[in-house]
């Protein structure tokens, strides 16, 4: 049997490095979205040679339609689903929370939240008869109230902890599992390029890390693979990721 999956926000460098490991599986049927980041998707396909069959669907994410769309044009490619991977994410600007503007407030909500409820609207349906496996992205600062100049950010992957755990209960007489993982400080551009830090930000931010050390996306790319491919009895779950941040 073909597993045909689904990767939102493909062009992360979550979605990169899944990307490269998926490769390598066989007989599977990928769709990949992304927004702006095709040619970044593109060079990994080129270096990642491979016989499964894969398509890049690029879309905007900014209202119900256009998510019902995007996961209408993957439903007809790939002819089903029973494997979905939510890797998208949004700071619309680094500032305080009191300074935010109601249009960043709200796009950050849009892009984060509202875009998987509506996708996942999708996706739930199209496997409630063979079942599948769900997992979302949130952040494991989410747990603990978010940051103070990305706090839309938390309180939108708030949202996903309750989609998660309400999509597990729903799902859970469907033999749909669904579990979120919840990375903490992992070296990608989302905190050169999102949030702004500076090296000495950076440094400063490693302290806080019980194993002083930031994490790799392969760490990453390992705990999906394994919820999507080895785990059949854990759902409803939210995974932290983040070098024992909080404990």
């Amino acid at each position: 049997m073909k597993d045909k999956i689904f990767v939102l926000g493909a062009s992360s460098d979550f979605g990169i490095n899944l990307i490269k490991s998926l490769s390598t599986k066989e007989n599977c049927i990928i769709g990949l979205h992304c927004y702006s980041g095709k040619s970044r998707i593109q060079k990994v396909l080129l270096k990642n040679k491979t016989k499964n069959k894969i398509k890049i669907f690029q879309s905007n994410l900014d209202s119900q339609i256009k998510c019902h769309k995007l996961f209408n044009n993957y439903l007809r490619w790939s002819g089903g689903i029973n494997k979905f991977i939510q890797l998208n994410g949004n700071v619309s600007k680094v500032i305080n929370w009191m300074k935010l503007h109601q249009n960043d407030f709200e796009n950050d909500i849009k892009i984060n939240l509202s875009s998987v409820f509506y996708i996942s609207q999708k996706v739930f349906k199209s496997m409630e008869k063979k079942g599948g496996k769900i997992i979302f992205t949130s952040t494991s600062s989410a747990l603990h109230g978010g940051g103070e100049n990305s706090f839309a950010y938390g309180i939108s992957k708030s949202g996903i902890v309750s989609l998660t755990k309400g999509l597990a209960r729903f799902g859970a007489k469907k033999n749909i599992l669904v579990n979120a993982i919840a990375p903490g400080f992992i070296d990608t551009r989302f905190h050169t390029k999102v949030m702004k830090r500076s090296k000495e930000d950076l440094k400063k931010r490693l302290k806080f890390t019980k194993l002083l050390r930031a994490g790799k996306t392969g760490d990453v790319t390992n705990l999906i693979l394994f919820l999507l491919f080895q785990n059949n009895y854990i759902t409803g779950e939210v995974i932290p990721i983040d070098g024992g941040d909080w404990i």
